[in-house]
């Protein structure tokens, strides 16, 4: 080490010498010289005693070591090193201060070394930019020599000269593939003074490999193919080598990656019964080779065998869930991709199917059905070109749902005098298995609703007598064991009609033959003349339920009827009304108000208007005059004890124009709650005023009530107690006695005959 030193300084000082140095300058280098050759003994004395310390033989040659002082072997190298490292660059500043030598010149600059391998023959080209300022008689040299991996230079480098000042690239050629090289490239000006730039290490590329030789199928199930090649013959150093196949009929091309020195490989998860044509190329570090001769393979069918224990639960009224167990596949066998399952209805309408995501799912939820409808599922496996066999067929009812709303429903009135109507309706869409009934809920709009069951099979219904010009509202319901569906809901407005009321009605419950009750009803002639008399009469409830029965006389000089009550323990109340002399007894002409009515639901306000005057000229004025006439004659009801013979006094009433199908009720010497659903669309107590209720005569009318007593309803079946000042006029004549039963107040207990 200190004999190379001292060769390196010798050079030195010998173009020093050249130079006729000062002695202050050699004595300055001398200096420097004996501090490097100093502190390098000093660095190999520390590693032979630390050689010694640990056991290890010194070198053949070298002196035993002097006692040196350390505490740590690396902290003292280091140190030394950095100061023979400040030592000999301070030697290199010193001998750069040669009097009168010329500086060199900058060394090339952006220097660019690319290789590249063609016909197993490499080459590198060397580009660089000139250095600036570019100096008078510049020359440039190239350098490269072959290095190992650790950049060790085994031999000296090769060097040419470029005396073209312009010229800023080389070509070093005749190089071997898969090498290394170290280049440089240094600036020249005069003779002595050179630059150079930082040495690169550059490796030339490997041959490009020629074609795999003999590539062959050696394996083939219905998913995957296995092939197998033997090596180029030009290969060099192979990296990789690359699979190419793809489907019959243009599908997408794919690859596959082996790595060498592995000569086969096994390409899966390809499609079963699918030609593939398959090809390979090998690879180095320099590009890829040409692709060898292609051979093609089908892979073979495979029929995937269905899931089992297929089973199936009800989740609500859409939907179901299904369960199954995978099918036993053998290894090499073939790969299911999912499952399918196809369903349909039990009356085959349609079929749907339903695809697992993968093969992976045991279950699987059914959306979207049909309530209460029976459902045939069948389940395969499916594979990525076909599907298997079917397993067996499971059945399935969903959950039922309350049924839709009732079709086509129509309503018309029936009979005119007293109002009945007529609706009829189709079954619903959906009935989600058998119809328990319909229930009909109708009454007056607003007011309170009575409740009608129908048996499932009738698509009619017929309704009790009605009040005359009341809007009434009827819900249709559909119902089966689910509930109730959604009703249809329509409305009909009764016609406006003109009444004769006889005065003076009396109702008497007598014994008739074969031990009968009978309620003998008897009246007055009214003051105008009449065809007849239609009696009415019900059974006294305070909700009521069931409907009004009609008794026609056709009689007008009849003042008296009897009437065989099937229920003799209760009371009932009975309406008594002359018949109008008119041409039609259903369907009377009764003036322009009756008219008005039917031209308004016929053809709006215009038709109203012009029926109404059709009615009025029809022949109707005379029996409006008489109609307004009696518009103002009290209501006469009686009160009978269960003798039959009448309690003292008669009660008149003026004349409501609710009516018997409404809650009726009065003021009888104090407040009186009496509610009583009588007909029409009541279901309780309402009070009973101007506009409401339900009379199925209409206008006046003489009622009568007459039967044992009932205990009153419990609870909100009891409505607002009815006041006299709700009537249209006061009591008219005597005063009403108290009969048994009665509380200030309120009224507790019906009418008993």
């Amino acid at each position: 080490m200190v004999n190379s030193v001292g060769f390196r300084l010798f050079v030195i000082m010998c173009v020093c010498f050249q130079q006729l140095y000062a002695q202050n300058n050699f004595m300055a280098i001398q200096n420097h010289i004996d501090k490097i050759m100093m502190n390098a003994r000093i660095l190999s004395d520390i590693v032979q005693a630390e050689m010694t310390k640990q056991g290890l033989p010194s070198g053949p040659g070298v002196p035993p070591s002097a006692n040196v002082a350390y505490s740590s072997f690396v902290d003292e190298v280091e140190g030394r090193l950095r100061v023979l490292e400040d030592t000999t660059a301070s030697l290199t500043k010193q001998m750069n201060r040669c009097p009168n030598a010329p500086a060199p010149p900058a060394p090339p600059t952006n220097v660019i070394a690319e290789s590249a391998t063609s016909d197993n023959v490499s080459s590198i080209i060397v580009r660089w930019d000139p250095p600036n300022p570019v100096p008078d008689n510049l020359q440039y040299k190239v350098y490269f020599a072959a290095v190992d991996e650790t950049g060790y230079q085994p031999q000296g480098e090769v060097v040419f000269k470029i005396c073209d000042a312009t010229q800023t690239s080389a070509s070093i050629t005749d190089l071997s593939p898969r090498s290394n090289y170290q280049v440089r490239v240094g600036t020249v000006a005069g003779v002595v003074t050179e630059a150079s730039s930082v040495p690169q290490v550059i490796e030339t590329p490997d041959i490009i490999p020629s074609t795999p030789q003999n590539l062959r199928i050696e394996g083939t199930t219905p998913n995957a193919v296995t092939l197998r090649w033997d090596s180029p013959d030009i290969a060099g150093v192979v990296t990789s080598y690359v699979l190419y196949y793809r489907e019959e009929g243009g599908s997408p091309q794919m690859t596959e990656t082996v790595k060498p020195p592995n000569l086969f490989y096994t390409v899966n998860d390809l499609s079963e019964g699918t030609r593939y044509q398959f090809d390979v190329a090998a690879r180095s570090n320099n590009g890829e080779g040409p692709r060898s001769v292609p051979v093609e393979v089908k892979t073979i069918d495979f029929n995937p065998p269905h899931p089992l224990d297929l089973n199936c639960t009800s989740l609500n009224k859409t939907a179901v869930l299904l369960t199954w167990r995978k099918p036993l596949v053998l290894p090499g066998d073939g790969i299911i991709r999912g499952f399918n399952i196809n369903y349909t209805d039990s009356r085959y309408r349609e079929f749907f199917l339903y695809k697992t995501p993968d093969a992976s799912a045991t279950e699987a939820v059914i959306e979207n059905l049909e309530p209460a409808t029976v459902y045939y599922f069948q389940a395969s496996s499916r594979t990525r070109k076909t599907f298997g066999g079917g397993g067996a067929v499971v059945m399935c009812n969903t959950k039922a749902d309350a049924p839709s709303q009732p079709r086509n429903v129509q309503i018309e009135l029936s009979r005119l005098d007293p109002p009945q109507l007529t609706i009829k309706w189709i079954p619903p869409y959906h009935t989600y298995g058998p119809l328990d009934n319909y229930t009909l809920h109708w009454g007056v709009k607003n007011g309170a609703l009575r409740k009608e069951k129908i048996e499932p099979y009738r698509l009619r219904w017929d309704s009790d007598y009605l009040d005359d010009a009341t809007v009434h509202e009827f819900k249709l319901y559909a119902v089966n064991l689910e509930g109730f569906g959604e009703p249809a809901v329509v409305q009909f407005t009764t016609p406006k009609r003109e009444t004769i009321v006889p005065p003076n009605v009396t109702v008497d419950r007598v014994k008739g033959p074969n031990n009968t009750t009978m309620l003998r009803v008897k009246w007055d002639p009214p003051n105008q003349p009449v065809e007849g008399y239609r009696i009415l009469y019900r059974k006294f409830e305070w909700v009521y339920t069931g409907r009004w029965k009609l008794k026609e006389l056709n009689d007008p000089n009849a003042l008296s009827t009897e009437i065989v009550v099937d229920e003799p323990n209760y009371s009932h109340i009975v309406v008594v009304r002359g018949t109008a002399k008119r041409q039609n007894p259903n369907y009377p002409i009764m003036g322009g108000q009756m008219g008005g009515q039917m031209g308004g639901q016929m053809g709006g306000q215009r038709g109203g208007q012009m029926g109404g005057q059709m009615g009025g000229q029809m022949g109707g004025q005379m029996m409006n005059n008489q109609a307004r006439m009696n518009q103002g004659q009290p209501m006469v009801a009686g009160m009978m004890n269960q003798a039959g013979t009448p309690l003292a006094g008669q009660m008149n009433m003026p004349m409501m124009s609710a009516g018997m199908n409404g809650n009726m009720g009065g003021n009888m010497g104090g407040n009186m709650p009496m509610s009583n659903n009588m007909g029409g669309g009541m279901s309780g107590g309402v009070k009973v005023g101007p506009g409401q209720g339900s009379n199925p005569f209409g206008g006046q009318m003489s009622m009568r009530m007459s039967g044992n007593q009932q205990q009153p309803p419990q609870g909100n079946q009891l409505q607002q107690p009815i006041k006299m000042n709700s009537m249209s006029q006061p009591l008219s004549q005597g005063k009403i006695p108290e009969p048994p039963g009665f509380n200030k107040g309120g009224f507790n207990q019906p009418f008993r005959a």
